[in-house]
């Protein structure tokens, strides 16, 4: 068997990130009929001008908020594959509390009760896997990805039959009014107020983790489950409690894009956003202050994609291979050795 060469955390992001962006050259090479003009639109519009820029952010702060989500998770050795399903359906049900609200409700109540009702749908949902896990020891990653499946097709009833708009030709509940939209940052781009939130829940993570006992017993619960035990640590609690708190990351970034940029709930608006979020926490590497950095490339390839699928005609699925490629240097323990060692055999 060849010889593996251990890969330290640091090097193996450097290296998906540089790989993923070499890749991204070959496939425009590739496949582009004017390979200048396509680097430009990848790798240089997006920061062109206030208004690419300010839609390249908005795109990165649900991903920011659930990596995050996906960061507890992994904190207490718990992997949440539901939150496709915890964010479409907990956009839902904050859509749906908004448009129900009194047309003279204050518009920060309108955000608060719509955001809080995402968060606790979204825990609802986590919390459902992390007691399964829990009590019947059943696998929180099968159980929150066959609920998430669940809740999404309920969710595209409700969407496509009760909820939908009898005004719209497209499969969508009712536009909130603009008073209830958040106000926006870098007008006319889709950036608003959410990106503070965003940030202040890292920043929130990052003390709780590093200095409060809560952070110190969710890590010793994730490292070694049997010495938990032994310390008296409630572990299972523990369990419950990091799959909600996942699932209300979900469910509160669902939320800000139904009160932010979306101002309704589409069929299939999240488009993998859920998945994303998982390739956000991997490339973060454990660290809460990697969420950010991280969820900015991510939102970098899916813009850039755009970007190119709408200048140059090449289809947009270019972002899942980058992706793919990225995660795969990301997860990669050891790679093969390359070379030898003088004088070995």
């Amino acid at each position: 068997m060849p010889a593996e060469r251990e890969l330290h955390s640091p090097a193996r992001v450097m290296l998906a990130v540089g790989v993923s962006i070499a890749l991204s050259a070959v496939v425009l090479a590739l496949f582009s009929k004017d390979l200048g003009s396509a680097l430009e639109q990848f790798f240089l519009e997006p920061f062109s001008n206030r208004y690419f820029l300010g839609n390249y952010l908005a795109d990165a702060v649900p991903l920011m908020i659930a990596g995050l989500g996906v960061l507890i998770a992994f904190r207490s050795k718990n992997f949440n594959l539901g939150g496709e399903g915890q964010l479409y359906a907990s956009a839902l049900a904050a859509g749906v509390l908004a448009l129900r609200l009194p047309a003279g409700t204050a518009p920060f109540a309108v955000w608060f009760l719509a955001a809080l009702t995402g968060v606790l749908t979204g825990a609802a949902i986590g919390a459902l896997s992390g007691l399964l896990k829990a009590v019947r020891h059943v696998s929180e990653m099968i159980s929150s990805f066959l609920v998430s499946a669940i809740v999404i097709n309920v969710s595209d009833f409700f969407i496509t039959g009760p909820l939908q708009d009898p005004a719209s030709n497209f499969q969508t509940t009712r536009q909130l009014a603009p008073k209830f939209l958040l106000p926006r940052i870098l007008a006319p781009s889709k950036l608003d107020i959410s990106i503070g939130l965003a940030l202040v829940l890292i920043v929130a993570f990052m003390i709780v983790d590093k200095r409060t006992k809560i952070g110190f017993e969710l890590k010793i619960c994730g490292e070694n489950e049997e010495f938990a035990r032994y310390c008296g640590i409630p572990v299972a609690a523990y369990q419950i409690a990091a799959m909600a708190i996942s699932g209300g990351m979900y469910g509160l970034a669902g939320a800000l894009l139904v009160i932010g940029p979306q101002g309704r709930v589409m069929r299939g608006f999240s488009s993998g956003l859920g998945w994303s979020a998982i390739s956000v926490a991997l490339l973060a590497q454990g660290s809460g202050a990697g969420i950010v950095p991280a969820a900015l490339f991510i939102a970098f390839l899916g813009t850039g994609s755009d970007h190119i699928m709408i200048g140059s005609g090449i289809p947009s699925e270019i972002v899942s291979i980058l992706q793919a490629v990225a995660m795969f240097f990301i997860t990669a323990r050891s790679l093969p050795r390359i070379w030898k060692k003088r004088g070995q055999s």
